[in-house]
């Protein structure tokens, strides 16, 4: 039989009484992680083990995704014992940020580890328990607190890109943390990772010198409930049948929870190992046994995590500030488009992730505003540092802190052709260049007006093949001008997405950014 190697010593030990009653090795057990162990099968390198216990039933989907007909498991089994997945962090930055008493979620993990509260961040990769059960739970908040997939899917990715680490196992950053004796050391070179509870409170037991304490991110807990499951031929075989089911029956009796409990593991009561050291408290039951939703398409969300690389982008973010911004949108309580875009800028800003460059410029003509178009924020990198803050934060301020200016026009074509020019200017090779326009009307009411064919005789001149710009529109409210956004779009192979409900937004700038990513 082959078990998860974090499993196999328990199942070992107990499977030894058995080998000892009948005089021989009636059972061998070999620990065996599932890439291991599917890998050695998709190669025919062996023949399939006759009793397997994996560490989540998501494995037995990744088995019949990887090894097609020749898939020897069921796609379910029978849950032998469970451990939560958990956040670890030292002592003091829980103690800190008061998480004791109200454990953050997972996007409140995001924004602490966006401001450098936990500078270093690790969800290991997804061939480990703790990374596979990781990415299930930030998908799965995402998508809790997201009715559409794209919001979603972005900001799971910006949750990917914004982790400092997403190789390293749980246990080598544990091993490292055991070799250092002070919390801001720990803080720097380890910071907070994903683990799970069974395995940090077999690090806690020891009682290092800087002890971590467990977070259950609210909203989302994922477990690993290692399934027990035969191969068609062991159930086909009597005898071989009659070998594993008392090899099930001892890992269920009473001798079985025992030796499992002692090891950390929580049994079919879900209550928790004690605490081992009075900082560390584990949490109560929970009634939740598996990731939630269809397992085939979390194995699918599980691949596109695990196939993610860095994709730089830069984004010149040109944003309407004429006066017709200030109308209320109806159904809104009285509230204006500028007020709900606002509302929104800081869901947006958590849809890039570390690898963006950004620039803000504001256009509208007013008695004050003289010029088409005023920069907000110089294009550059999210974490480059403006002053005291990142670029990220000036972003967020100040979209937040945005004004739409009464009775000013709209210069959108001449913020257009000016946002292209100067981006070529700046244009980096090696990132996905383009504009984001956002817009609630049409170029109109302003010195710098301009007919629609004029304005296309000058985009279509702008157009160079060597920096490609593509223009994504967010026609913002039933009176953008659509047909020119996506004339605009179509010229530079961007996209033009309206937004009746300016609450949409957001969903409006990921459908976008699916556009440039696909999210398998």
């Amino acid at each position: 039989m082959a078990a998860s190697p974090e499993f196999a010593p328990v199942v070992a030990n107990l499977v030894g009484k058995v080998n000892e009653s009948r005089g021989c090795v009636a059972v061998e057990v070999t620990g065996r992680s599932a890439a291991e162990l599917l890998a050695a099968l998709r190669s025919n390198a062996e023949q399939p083990p006759d009793l397997w216990i994996a560490d989540s039933s998501m494995r037995l989907q990744e088995a019949a995704a990887a090894l097609g007909d020749r898939n020897p498991y069921p796609l379910t089994g029978t849950p032998l014992a469970f451990t939560p997945l958990v956040v670890a962090v030292p002592e003091t930055v829980a103690a800190a940020q008061k998480w004791g008493e109200k454990p953050p979620d997972w996007l409140t993990l995001l924004n602490r580890i966006d401001d450098r509260t936990l500078p270093r961040f690790t969800v290991s990769n997804t061939r480990t328990t703790e990374g596979l059960l990781g990415v299930v739970a930030v998908s799965a908040a995402m998508a809790a607190v997201n009715k559409d997939q794209n919001v979603a899917a972005m900001k799971t990715f910006a949750f990917r890109s914004n982790i400092s680490d997403a190789e390293t196992p749980a246990a080598t950053l544990l091993a490292k943390s055991a070799g250092l004796g002070d919390g801001r050391q720990v803080l720097s070179e380890v910071g907070g990772f994903v683990v799970t509870e069974q395995a940090l409170w077999a690090y806690d037991k020891e009682h290092p010198a800087v002890p971590y304490v467990p977070l259950y991110p609210s909203g989302t807990l994922v477990q690993a409930d290692f399934p027990a499951v035969l191969s068609q031929a062991a159930a086909a075989d009597k005898q071989t049948a009659e070998r594993a089911n008392e090899v099930l029956g001892l890992l269920r009796s009473p001798e079985g929870a025992k030796a499992l409990s002692a090891a950390g593991f929580r049994g079919m009561d879900q209550q928790p190992p004690p605490s081992v050291l009075p900082s560390v408290k584990f949490a109560p039951p929970t009634p939740q046994t598996g990731p939630p939703g269809d397992l085939s398409l979390v194995v699918k969300m599980v691949q596109a995590w695990a196939d993610y690389k860095p994709m730089p982008f830069r984004v010149l973010i040109l944003v309407d500030g004429s006066g017709s911004m200030n109308e209320p949108v109806k159904g809104k309580d009285g509230k204006t488009k500028a007020d709900i875009m606002r509302e929104s800028s800081v869901e947006t800003a958590q849809l890039l992730g570390k690898t963006t460059d950004v620039g803000v410029r504001h256009f509208a003509v007013s008695p004050t505003q003289k010029g088409p178009w005023i920069e907000r924020v110089p294009l550059g990198a999210l974490e480059a540092p403006i002053g005291d803050s990142t670029r990220k934060e000036v972003v967020v301020k100040t979209l937040t802190g945005f004004q739409a200016q009464n009775g000013a026009g709209t210069p959108l074509y001449r913020a257009v052709l000016d946002g292209i020019a100067d981006a070529q200017k700046q244009y980096s090779p090696g990132a996905f260049n383009q504009i984001f326009l956002l817009t609630d009307g049409k170029d109109e009411d302003t010195p710098f007006s301009m007919s629609k064919q004029a304005f296309l005789t000058e985009l279509r001149k702008l157009q160079n093949p060597q920096k490609p710009l593509p223009v994504f529109a967010v026609g913002y409210g039933a009176n953008a001008d659509m047909a020119t956004l996506q004339e605009i779009a179509k010229m530079t192979g961007g996209l033009a997405v309206p937004s009746v409900d300016p609450g949409d937004l957001v969903k409006a700038i990921s459908q976008i950014l699916v556009f440039n990513r696909p999210t398998g």
